[in-house]
């Protein structure tokens, strides 16, 4: 026999469960949408009850040294990926990178803390920017197809947001469920960007080759 009960309240989300007052109920269906992490901060993509609102650092560790191991592996045995190895997805745009992780530093070491948020905003536009020239040289210079965007892209994402989420993890003691749904949600914004840019540079580019046959 299936009971149903109707309990009046807020529901809130504490260590993963979704309670009304002192009593733990089911927690709502909901979608990709955004939740709040138990101490109240806004989650952009994720739902409150997508995972526990906990620090797991067995996870947490085993996929940030999976990672570097993964990266280092491609790099030591020059893998090909889309016909180019890591060395020339990055070489060619080392200085770019370091912006892009200047600004990362500058955010948490001075950006956090001033009161002029147009600060952080203006760092903001400096790594898409940083990210943006770079992918239209690599298109221009490098020879960059589709695949290749793509996967640069891919970098981009490890790169700046899991730098970033790394240091809220390690520094700031925020949850599992917060750095996700930071890192996804940083890694989208940075997806469309490269992707964006690079795709239009490459149309762009074919047709010109294309005239130039022509004449």
């Amino acid at each position: 026999m299936i009971q149903i009960a109707y309990v009046s309240g807020k529901i809130e989300t504490q260590n993963g469960q979704c309670v009304v007052g002192d009593q733990v109920v089911d927690c709502p269906n909901r979608s990709l949408s955004g939740g709040q992490t138990s101490t109240g901060t806004k989650l952009d993509l994720l739902p409150s009850n997508f995972i526990a609102d906990t620090r797991n650092d067995a996870i947490f560790y085993s996929l940030f040294i999976a990672i570097i191991l993964l990266l280092a592996l491609l790099a030591i045995y020059k893998v090909k990926i889309f016909n180019k190895t890591l060395s020339e997805y990055l070489k060619p745009i080392w200085y770019y990178i370091l912006i892009c992780l200047a600004v990362v530093a500058w955010q948490y070491l001075f950006g956090i803390q001033a009161d002029n948020r147009w600060l952080l905003q203006i760092s903001q536009w400096v790594w898409e920017l940083a990210i943006a020239l770079s992918v239209i040289q690599m298109v221009r210079k490098s020879n960059f197809g589709w695949g290749n965007v793509f996967f640069l892209s891919v970098l981009y994402s490890l790169i700046i947001h899991g730098t970033k989420v790394s240091i809220r993890y390690f520094f700031y003691d925020q949850t599992l469920l917060y750095v996700l749904d930071r890192f996804l949600y940083g890694s989208l914004l940075v997806v469309i960007i490269v992707n964006a840019i690079g795709f239009a540079t490459i149309l762009i580019t074919r047709s010109k080759n294309k005239q130039t046959l022509n004449n």
